[in-house]
């Protein structure tokens, strides 16, 4: 408090030093010039009786007694403006301003200062630095503002907004088994019918579980799609408890749901289509194959320079793709590294629409591509009549396409065409 006290006073002098000398000088200044003013104005006076005078406008008698006015006006003037007016120069505003103004301030700074900052900033200057973690802790911290939030609740159970918050803080923290109990207020509360909230008290339950789904959590789910059968993270979600539950029939069909109500361009779109191409793979889903005259020529030429692999046409658009790798990039793939043979719209989805997947060493290779190769009803290739043709090698084995992986694309093509379409992998992803 010492040092507040002794900084408020030295501020409470500087400003009486820039206060006190404008008034203590500009009074008397300005008495002096009106002094000089008036004795010019008189002097003027008693020039223009002479020239009246001297002219001959005036008698003697009428000069003495103009004159003899002016001078007693002029001494009048100066008595009455000088020491008296002098004597009540700024001194006595100066005289209030010294106990008014620090009064003042100390008064002001009661009703809005707060004196104890100056000693906490002296101990915090005094004090050791702490850590930079120890200091991101503030009381603002996310951290606390939930804690905050829990303690209210504890008073005031039946918010189920507050829940609401809590579970959705909580999973964002990833404290998924303390989301899980906020959940289960909300669903106390009436939140359950409510198929977003279903479906996060879903995941929070299977991330509190190590990312494994439960019945109750499977039970959540079934109850969020019949509540909105499009609501894509319970399809999203549904796709993945089928698929742990050796169900990959049923995560066939909720991905493909979901995936129909994903932006095309999408990243999730993207990421769902593998899902379904991955499952796809463990189902086997592939038409019976059957003798053609390129299976028969390959069977005459030796493995290491041709293959045929064809797949019969379920009706509707088939495309039949040779591809082959450029000797350039033979020495850059192994001969178990992962080969996508795909089609994709020209214009629209980049979702494939078709897809069979090989290895390097079975190049040169020939497939077929058509409808039954759809990941979902409404993307397969008789549905579009120009597609493009590609040909990738994954060194990953990851449908998406990666840094350093070969590729060659023929487009555009028509998918009613009969033409054998030659693909060679020459090129190289960005």
């Amino acid at each position: 408090m010492t040092v507040f006290w002794s900084l408020a006073a030295v501020m409470v002098m500087v400003a009486l030093l820039f206060l006190l000398p404008p008034l203590l000088r500009k009074r008397e200044l300005s008495t002096v010039t009106r002094d000089a003013l008036n004795t010019e104005v008189i002097r003027s006076q008693i020039a223009d009786l002479e020239a009246d005078l001297a002219a001959g406008k005036l008698e003697q008698a009428q000069y003495g007694a103009a004159r003899a006015d002016l001078e007693q006006e002029l001494l009048y003037d100066l008595s009455t403006t000088g020491a008296a007016q002098r004597e009540r120069s700024g001194r006595w505003a100066a005289l209030l301003i010294i106990p008014a103004l620090p009064l003042c301030a100390v008064l002001l700074y009661q009703l809005l200062g707060a004196e104890e900052v100056i000693d906490r900033l002296q101990q915090a200057r005094s004090a050791p630095s702490q850590p930079a973690q120890a200091q991101s802790q503030s009381p603002g911290s996310i951290d606390e503002m939930v804690a905050k939030l829990a303690a209210r609740l504890q008073q005031q159970p039946d918010d189920l907004k507050g829940w609401v918050m809590l579970a959705r803080s909580y999973t964002i923290l990833q404290r998924y088994p303390e989301a899980e109990t906020a959940y289960a207020n909300v669903l106390r509360l009436g939140g359950g019918e409510n198929a977003n909230l279903l479906s996060d008290y879903a995941d929070a339950m299977a991330m509190a579980n190590g990312g494994r789904f439960n019945e109750k959590a499977g039970a959540l789910l079934a109850r969020a799609l019949e509540l909105d059968p499009g609501n894509v993270k319970g399809l999203w979600l549904a796709g993945h408890w089928k698929n742990q539950s050796g169900d990959y029939a049923g995560a066939l069909d909720y991905w493909q749901q979901a995936a129909m109500k994903l932006p095309p361009d999408s990243e999730d779109a993207q990421v769902i289509a593998e899902q379904i191409s991955q499952v796809q793979a463990q189902l086997g889903i592939k038409a019976p194959a059957v003798p053609t005259v390129a299976a028969a020529t390959a069977a005459a030429v030796p493995a290491s320079t041709t293959a045929t692999d064809s797949v019969a046409s379920t009706g509707g658009a088939s495309l039949s793709v040779h591809v082959e790798l450029s000797p350039e990039l033979v020495a850059a793939a192994t001969a178990e590294d992962t080969v996508f043979i795909f089609a994709r719209a020209t214009q629209g989805p980049r979702m494939p629409l078709a897809i069979v997947r090989k290895q390097v060493k079975d190049l040169p290779v020939t497939v077929t591509l058509d409808d039954s190769q759809a990941m979902m009803p409404a993307m397969k290739l008789s549905n579009f009549e120009q597609v493009d043709i590609g040909a990738r090698i994954s060194k990953s084995g990851n449908a998406m396409p990666e840094s350093g992986d070969l590729q060659g694309i023929v487009s555009p093509v028509a998918t009613q065409s009969s033409d054998t379409i030659d693909i060679t992998i020459n090129s190289s992803v960005p």
